[in-house]
């Protein structure tokens, strides 16, 4: 009732704290009783009798209280039980508790509501707090974060830092009840990367209250409530920060260095043995513990390509289904090919190609990314030195490094013979085809220079980089990694 008496006063009439007289009550709660009595005629009438002495109580001392009826309906004290009480008496105790508790506290008619729970924003200190934990804290010191692991969500670690009196992390709002965000190439998740990358920039009155920079979430959440049949399910809540996880393979030839020193990595669990998951690609089984070696063919390869390197397409080619058919790559967010003299810093490229971290490509392509295609990473701009920019291949991936999505190597596998019928492969390298390939699927672009010295170079204790090469020695190796992580 006193909700309802409240909400008759106009907003500047509760901003000014005003409030009705005993004159002017009596007939609106009389007014809104009536309307509740019919709306409830089959209730029991001992329930009626209880509400209506509750109403006729509140009218009676709410009408000579000093403060507006509206604040006290904001008042986080003033809420009363949805039910109504088995006893007359209760019920009208309990309004007189309420009215005295109203009458002893100033107006809060404009003050905001203070928030107890919700997600950490980007780059406050709770969020910095938390991204550490993630990246660092939990690999250095796992006895502080118990029943957690790697793979929690930025919410758990958050709930877990939350639990600390000196943190500034409040404790994440509850996800809604049964909820599932959209996975994958499902039909709710492609409906959301169609509204994120251009429904909301070509008709943005058709998403109102969403933009470019919304959370997947908020978009999956739009669409459950416009149409359920699209996206069946509420979105979990949105994590500011996700760790990115990485399949990673390389090709080993079992005569020369190659073995050796994927043996000492191995040991280590350094480069690509510091990867999520990973896999080696040879002629024959290799037999290291705990390592699937995949099974092509033939490493061998003869004559050189027009810019004198070897034409190793068809090798890569057969690599490449190697991997399709493991299928491991699919549980992971990025593909990563290296070669067994590259130096790789897996922690140090996952947070560059984190969503939100990715850096501005410098040499951004003249087409707009199709939706699905995916992205993979340029690391080569020698044509920066002659004063070109994108185009005419360039900027490279060199293959040293390749670095490919998942959504963008899948693209690859459904449209390789598409590609081949557009190029010259069999007399390319390995790393021009792929290129030029993603390209022509137009797939999202990076760029992220290495310290690649058939490139430019770069020193292992430049730390803007990822990953240094070649190193084709253990000791060389070894040194490299080591000054690279110090």
């Amino acid at each position: 009732i006193n909700r309802a008496i409240s909400w008759k006063l106009q907003p500047s009439q509760r901003a000014a704290g005003m409030s009705m007289s005993s004159a002017e009550h009596e007939p609106l709660a009389q007014e809104l009783w009536h309307s509740d009595e019919e709306q409830a005629s089959s209730s029991s009438g001992s329930r009626r009798l209880v509400f209506a002495a509750v109403a006729w109580s509140a009218v009676l001392l709410v009408a000579g209280a000093d403060v507006a009826i509206g604040s006290m309906s904001s008042r986080p004290h003033a809420r009363t039980s949805g039910s109504a009480s088995s006893s007359g008496t209760a019920g009208l105790r309990a309004t007189v508790e309420l009215a005295a508790v109203t009458s002893a506290v100033p107006s809060y008619a404009s003050e905001e509501p203070v928030e107890t729970c919700g997600m950490a924003k980007k780059d406050d200190s709770c969020y910095k707090n938390v991204v550490w934990a993630m990246t660092q804290g939990i690999k250095i010191h796992p006895e502080w974060y118990a029943g957690l692991t790697r793979k929690s969500l930025f919410e758990d670690f958050q709930k877990h830092l939350s639990l600390d009196s000196k943190s500034t992390c409040r404790i994440p709002c509850p996800a809604p009840k049964d909820c599932e965000t959209a996975a994958p190439s499902s039909t709710c998740w492609t409906n959301t990367q169609w509204v994120a990358t251009i429904g909301v920039t070509d008709h943005a009155e058709w998403f109102p209250g969403l933009t470019a920079e919304s959370p997947l979430e908020e978009v999956q959440n739009h669409l459950h409530m416009a149409n359920s049949t699209v996206c069946p399910t509420l979105a979990c809540n949105p994590q500011p920060f996700k760790i990115i996880t990485v399949f990673c393979w390389s090709v080993v030839r079992t005569e020369g260095y190659e073995l050796g020193l994927v043996k000492a990595q191995l040991n280590k669990q350094a480069g690509i043995f510091a990867c999520d998951d990973y896999a080696l690609v040879s002629t024959k089984e290799l037999n290291l513990d705990g390592v699937k070696t995949l099974i092509i063919p033939s490493t061998q390869v003869s004559g050189y390509t027009g810019d004198g390197t070897a034409p190793n397409a068809p090798i890569f080619i057969d690599a490449w289904h190697s991997v399709k058919a493991d299928g491991r790559y699919k549980a992971h967010d990025w593909v990563i090919k290296a070669d067994p003299d590259t130096v790789l810093l897996v922690d140090r490229l996952k947070m560059k190609l984190t969503p939100g971290n990715q850096p501005t490509n410098p040499y951004p392509p003249p087409f707009k990314a199709k939706l699905g295609a995916g992205q993979w990473v340029a690391n080569c701009d020698k044509m920066a030195g002659w004063g070109k920019g994108w185009g005419e291949g360039w900027p490279m991936m060199y293959g040293s490094l390749e670095i490919i999505s998942r959504e963008a190597i899948d693209n690859y596998f459904a449209n390789e013979d598409w590609c081949k019928n557009q190029v010259p492969w069999m007399g390319m390298g390995e790393d021009a085809f792929m290129g030029l390939c993603l390209r022509k699927l137009e797939a999202g672009e990076l760029f992220l220079k290495q310290g690649d010295g058939v490139c430019g170079g770069g020193v292992c204790t430049d730390d803007s980089y990822q990953a240094y090469h070649p190193r084709k020695d253990i000791s060389s190796w070894m040194q490299c990694w080591g000054e690279a992580t110090r």
